[in-house]
């Protein structure tokens, strides 16, 4: 067994790895330069200590382990490309960067603001995708970042990682050794200067100790110095849980949303630090600092905020037939602050998951990572409404504002400009006569048509085939009540897409219906993005032809680059035009913009199935399901990854929950018998098979996956007479089935299938 502590593995070859000098050297092993021969590529050998190969079970942990960290598919994360042996060292194959670390940079001094901006967003980039796979880095420092010499910042050694999986969800400091700790020999691991209060004191960890060695490192970036110090390990581990950092060392032009996002991240309890790394992106873009900025103000003098979440307001009569007024008002609260220049507001999907939830405002604006959060209650009496609203500073709870307004229920409008305007006023923004103008946009004067469009919108957040019919009955009623209300003309082309994609109606009946409802929503407001997405969506879908679905999603997206739909729907033209690195990154990007949004997620989950990618289509069909798991299109999608990965029996547990939560869905069950065909479940498949076919008498039924039922049978010929059913059907799973969907591997070299995708302009 060769030893670390010294040159003797340069020269060596290793299968086609020739090892040339050596980088480096520390707890982890000895790091090497080495050429990969046969791809005619420099890469770093990691050559670990020999007491990973004391035992079978370490050295089957460290390839579970690197696995894993190979699956980290990001330009801003080094890769791992191959675990191997060599007399008697486990060797890791990673990605070799060129550039300086910012170790090695700070040498040099302090960087200048918007170039630590620049460094560190890149960072929060990397650990962001790192998290939603499930993996934390938990030894992020300036000595684990290179920057090449283009600019592209490279997270290394994700060394003391280790995944959260649904079984061990955060990490145990004291449990048996992984891959990367099992080495060191101090009680504490990772660089103290660097680790979290929780790290330190052998506490679980999870995220947020990345959020806080983020912090640590943007804090040194900016300042030239790190934020704890001491002589000693002792004097340094008390200062990470004593002390504060020396605020005033950061340069003075520095934003205060900077300096505020810092302090967030480095909170030393964490139910009170940032709990998200990938506000970063939204928080630190460089070169947006306002006049207005300046260090951080106390706010009996007034401070800036940047962004805020307005919570459910609470209908305090306790009616349930009055939750639409409340939620409705909340929703119109949040899509009119949305329009405010330089204001982030937490979507809707992720606000009211604490609908009903008594924990105090500061505490839900720490978890959501906003500075401000808008509170409300909503009292109907009759014809009269009594509203009041207080906005709470997050840092210190002290209320920024608050009024309380007592009107007629057809007032309504004005209370919402009202409370708009007041806040738009306490945080301090400044507006244009454009952006006045949005706050006080009116898409109906018809007191009651706009009660049935917030009665519409309620119904719709369900997405059950019950819900979404209720919702095209109210949202038809506001017309009637005012034939000029485009918002509900949207509202009902929104209502009939998701009838038609999951086949509680056939597409031949919905998405026409869809059309119809959104070009008269666009001949009366020509700058609707819901409307724009919905044509978006059917043009790729429906007409098959994705290229000019893609142009209007764009479109929609120009008109609201806010708005998290359009980028789905970009997502799904782009991958059906064969496009799945754009499209990947555009559902990301809308995930981003609403995190907690469950068909957000599903929708991830789907597109990164669809790009074959079905791992990461798992990890996210997960997220998806623990978020509420009587959400069917989460099983759905997750089923669909398991059985591409031909874990069948975790197929058909997905799917059989996805047939149950959805009342017996015709695709869900469809979806199910593929996956026992798959798995060889010839008898259950047949079964499956008769119960659709007695569905049609009732129900649409769609053909592209009664064909992936065949064609998991093995029996071709029926398989290609379901897909020429639906292609006369129009089904809008036709397109991107037949272009990326590995249930019909099986069928593409088949004459028939060539022709049916030449006429649909494959």
């Amino acid at each position: 067994m060769a030893t670390l502590n010294d040159d003797s593995w340069i020269g060596r070859r290793i299968d086609q790895y020739q090892v040339l000098s050596r980088i480096g050297a520390g707890g982890m092993g000895v790091v090497y330069r080495a050429r990969d021969t046969k791809l005619g590529r420099d890469i770093a050998l990691k050559v670990l200590p020999a007491e990973f190969s004391s035992d079978p079970e370490s050295i089957a942990r460290a390839e579970r382990e690197a696995r894993l960290l190979a699956s980290l598919n990001h330009p801003n994360i080094a890769a791992i490309y191959d675990l191997k042996e060599c007399e008697g060292n486990l060797c890791l194959v990673l990605e070799y960067v060129e550039g300086d670390t910012l170790a090695e940079r700070l040498k040099r001094g302090a960087l200048a603001v918007n170039d630590g901006l620049t460094v560190c967003l890149q960072i929060a980039e990397a650990l962001g995708a790192a998290h939603r796979a499930g993996v934390i880095h938990r030894d992020i420092k300036p000595a684990n970042v290179k920057v090449t010499p283009e600019g592209r910042v490279k997270v290394l050694d994700f060394g003391l990682a280790k995944a959260i999986t649904p079984e061990t969800p955060e990490l145990d400091m004291s449990e048996t050794p992984t891959l990367l700790t099992q080495v060191i020999p101090e009680a504490i691991r990772g660089t103290p200067a660097y680790m979290s209060p929780e790290q330190v004191r052998g506490e679980l960890v999870d995220n947020r100790t990345d959020v806080w060695g983020f912090g640590c490192v943007l804090f040194e970036l900016l300042s030239g110095r790190q934020p704890f110090s001491g002589s000693s390990i002792p004097d340094l581990i008390a200062s990470v849980l004593k002390t504060d950092p020396d605020w005033s060392a950061l340069p003075q032009d520095t934003p205060s949303r900077v300096r505020i996002f810092m302090q967030r991240c480095l909170q030393k309890e964490t139910s009170q630090r940032l709990q998200d790394i990938t506000l970063a992106l939204v928080e630190l873009q460089p070169g947006t600092a306002g006049p207005e900025e300046s260090p951080r103000r106390d706010v009996s003098a007034g401070k800036t905020i940047r962004s805020l979440a307005v919570l459910p307001f609470a209908n305090a009569g306790g009616n349930p037939d009055m939750d639409y007024l409340s939620d409705g008002l909340t929703e119109s609260i949040i899509v009119s602050l949305s329009q405010l220049p330089r204001l982030r507001v937490i979507a809707r999907s992720a606000v009211f998951r604490y609908k009903g939830n008594t924990d105090a405002p500061q505490k839900i604006g720490r978890e959501l990572g906003v500075a401000a959060v808008l509170t409300g209650r909503v009292l109907q009496r009759n014809d009269k409404l009594v509203i009041s609203a207080e906005m709470v500073d997050v840092e210190n709870g002290w209320q920024l504002w608050g009024d309380q307004y007592r009107k007629k229920a057809e007032d309504i409008f004005t209370i919402e400009e009202d409370i708009a305007k007041e806040i738009s006023e306490q945080l301090r923004l400044k507006l244009t006569p454009e952006k006045e103008n949005l706050l006080s946009k009116r898409y109906t004067e018809n007191v009651e048509a706009y009660h049935l469009y917030l009665k519409g919108r309620f119904h719709w957040g369900k997405r059950t085939a019950e819900g979404l019919h209720r919702a095209i009955q109210y949202f038809r009623q506001a017309i009637e009540g005012d034939p000029t209300y485009a918002l509900a003309y949207a509202g009902l082309a929104e209502g009939y897409v998701p009838l038609g994609f999951y086949c509680h109606l056939a597409p031949s009946d919905a998405l026409p219906k869809a059309r119809s409802a959104a070009e008269k929503a666009l001949e009366i407001d020509p700058h609707l993005p819901e409307a724009v997405s919905v044509l978006a969506s059917i043009k790729a879908s429906y007409d098959w032809e994705p290229a000019e679905g893609e142009k209007l999603a764009r479109t929609a997206i120009k008109m609201d680059p806010k708005y998290a739909r359009a980028r789905q729907v970009l997502t799904e033209c782009l991958m059906t035009l064969r496009r799945p690195v754009e499209g990947l990154a555009e559902i990301r990007r809308a995930l981003d913009l609403d995190p907690l949004s469950l068909h957000m997620n599903a929708a991830v989950s789907m597109m990164y199935h669809f790009a074959g990618q079905h791992e990461e289509a798992v990890d996210y069909g997960r997220k998806t399901v623990e978020l509420d798991s009587n959400f069917f299109p989460g099983y759905f999608y997750l089923g669909l990854a398991y059985s591409a990965l031909r874990q069948h029996s975790e197929a058909v547990e997905a799917l059989q929950q996805a047939t149950a939560l959805s009342n017996n869905s015709t695709l869900m069950l469809a979806a199910l018998g593929g996956a026992f065909a798959l798995w060889g479940k010839d008898e259950e498949a047949r079964k499956v098979l008769g119960e659709l076919q007695q569905s049609r008498q009732r129900k649409y039924v769609s053909q592209v996956f009664v064909a992936a039922i065949h064609a998991g049978l093995g029996e071709n010929d029926p398989a290609l007479g379901c897909l020429e059913k639906a292609y006369d059907d129009r089904d809008s799973w036709l397109l991107r089935c037949l272009i990326t969907d590995p249930r019909l591997d099986k069928l593409r070299g088949k004459a028939r299938f060539r022709k049916l995708a030449r006429r649909i302009g494959v």
